[in-house]
């Protein structure tokens, strides 16, 4: 299984990093860049009628029979009308063809419709819980965050756009039949918090064991944070670390949380530069305490994470199999501008034994170790576990990047306002533009 867009940790076993502490030597190779989309301003985006990449995706065969078990509320989310097109601005493609998102109506700035695909991105069918709100406007205006395991199974869990406003009682949505139905799970303790509520992180690592990060306040350098725990499937959850009982983790910017098991976990963040350091946490009792951990200096940078003319950043932790991965990106402010210096740190998950490659930046993705994609507006792709990044291609958006083979992705691509759902059969070279529109159920 996949390990990204808060999926759970894959089975594939990593081909093993020979542990070397030297940099990649010499500057990535130079290519010509492919052609790219084309994405205009917020107020002219527009998506052609249905478009289709190449190649064409297999044709649409459904084989769902759902049943209408959802029962309209004036408070709930409106469900989206057929053939009506949507931005998305998260996706999780299981495989070629399946995949789950979230998303709204063209242009409306409105993301709290979950929806799956059954053609490769296409298509896309409404599976959105029945949440409520106090009002139709707000139900309206939620945002989703959610975990996709299988084509069956999903939890997904609710804000408002607007952080300050606090849910009464958050819950956290699951469906086992791919979204025909949901169970509500206990509501999410939110009576003594004064400030913001804002979910980034819903994770499962087992069927059982899940966590909810939400962040709900901020100041002088902190990123105040409570984190919820289930070990029923998501039927009741916990709050076990809060504001008032720390957990030591309160200060600084929070960039990914995930488990690898029921037990062992890893919280990665960002100080701005205003304390030293590669900000990284690990818990070995499912998130009831963290302990810092101190990764090992390159040889080249022995004060990089000392010294305070260094400020770095960990980007969100990615797991494979057994090996997990940390794009450490740090700037010398000493220099003006700032000199960028990033290395990708590998290791087990069990947090011992670190390696360490010079790599130019980005997110990470690799789905067998050997194969890795550091993702940004300019995308490498190394074919030797990190030791040379060729670049492949340039962009002109932020995305959001999922891999299901070594040539196919997706990508929420980001620019001025707008969203667009993109696709590469080429491993990341070329990128062409989808037209995800809102289909009838399956069957139906």
């Amino acid at each position: 299984m996949k390990n990204k867009f808060h999926m759970a940790a894959g089975g594939i076993l990593l081909t093993v990093l020979v542990a070397c502490n030297l940099p990649f030597s010499g500057k990535p190779t130079a290519i010509s860049f492919p052609t790219v989309p084309f994405f205009p301003a917020t107020n002219t985006l527009t998506a052609p009628a249905h478009g289709q990449p190449s190649p064409t995706p297999n044709p649409f065969t459904p084989t769902l029979t759902p049943t209408a078990t959802i029962t309209l509320n004036p408070l709930g989310i409106p469900p989206m009308a057929i053939g009506t097109s949507i931005d998305l601005t998260r996706i999780n493609m299981l495989d070629a063809q399946n995949g789950w998102g979230i998303g709204g109506s063209h242009m409306s700035g409105n993301f709290g419709h979950i929806f799956r695909t059954m053609d490769g991105g296409t298509s896309w069918f409404e599976v959105t819980p029945p949440a409520v709100a106090t009002s139709a406007a707000e139900a309206a205006s939620l945002g989703a965050v959610g975990f996709f395991s299988t084509t069956d199974t999903a939890w997904v869990t609710y804000h408002f756009p607007d952080a300050s406003k606090i849910p009464a009682n958050p819950v956290v949505w699951k469906t086992t039949d791919g979204g025909r139905t949901w169970q509500p799970g206990s509501p999410l303790a939110t009576a003594d918090l004064e400030e913001t509520y804002y979910v980034s992180d819903v994770f499962f690592a087992t069927p059982s064991a899940g966590w909810v990060l939400a962040h709900v306040g901020a100041g002088m350098n902190h990123d105040y944070v409570a984190l919820y725990r289930t070990s029923d499937g998501g039927a009741t959850w916990s709050r076990v670390i809060d504001p008032y009982n720390d957990g030591g983790i309160q200060g600084c910017t929070k960039t990914g949380l995930m488990f690898s098991d029921a037990s062992n976990g890893w919280l990665t963040g960002d100080c701005n530069g205003v304390a030293p350091g590669a900000l990284l946490f690990q818990t070995g009792d499912g998130g009831s305490s963290w302990n810092p951990i101190h990764l090992p200096a390159p040889i080249g940078h022995p004060d990089l994470f000392t010294a305070m003319q260094y400020a770095c950043g960990v980007r969100a932790p990615f797991v494979r199999g057994t090996q997990i991965y940390l794009g450490v990106e740090c700037m010398d402010m000493s220099t003006d501008p700032g000199t960028a210096i990033p290395y990708l740190y590998r290791g087990p998950v069990s947090g011992s034994n670190w390696s360490y490659l010079a790599y130019p930046g980005g997110d990470i993705f690799t789905l067998d170790g050997n194969r890795i994609w550091a993702l940004g507006k300019n995308i490498y792709r190394s074919e030797n576990g990190g030791y040379n990044w060729p670049q492949i291609s340039t962009v002109t958006w932020d995305g959001r990047f999922d891999f299901v083979s070594s040539t196919l992705g997706f990508a929420i691509a980001m620019k001025e306002g707008g969203y667009s759902l993109v696709q590469t059969n080429d491993g990341g070279g070329l990128w062409s533009l989808l037209s995800p529109v809102v289909i009838a159920w399956p069957g139906t």
